[in-house]
């Protein structure tokens, strides 16, 4: 739910002084198999709604290749290593990771350390947040 016009959501001050602090993201790559999508993205639609739930985990979003309708990319943003951690150690990753055996062949995990320059955190609202101040 998005916050109320004029103020920023708690959650994004976190997040601009997580993004100095060294945020952490993962891109992966998975393949999907032949059939199994919507089985897939339903897995993968849970899953994104506990990590919010239970991690600090900044974004978290997937789309499916254009080219290739077997392939589903993630890509997941962590505060930081710490983060990061935490998730990999998660009983609702290791939930995730079981169920998305039936419906998947591959998880191809990068791993990229986003540097701070040009971080902006915007909520649903519009309102971003840019070195800790405030803009419309």
């Amino acid at each position: 739910r998005a916050p109320a016009r004029g103020r920023l959501a708690p959650r994004a001050s976190l997040r601009a002084r997580a993004a100095a602090d060294g945020r952490v993201s993962l891109f992966v790559k998975v393949t999907v198999k032949s059939g199994q999508l919507d089985a897939y993205k339903r897995t993968i639609e849970a899953h994104i709604v506990n990590c919010f739930a239970n991690d600090r985990c900044m974004y978290f979003d997937y789309g499916v290749s254009d080219s290739d309708k077997d392939v589903v990319y993630l890509y997941e943003t962590y505060e930081d290593q710490a983060a990061l951690d935490e998730h990999k150690a998660s009983a609702h990753l290791a939930e995730y990771l079981s169920k998305a055996e039936a419906c998947t062949v591959s998880h191809d995990v990068t791993t990229l350390r986003l540097a701070p320059f040009g971080s902006v955190n915007c909520n649903y609202a519009g309102e971003c947040e840019l070195d800790g101040g405030a803009w419309d």
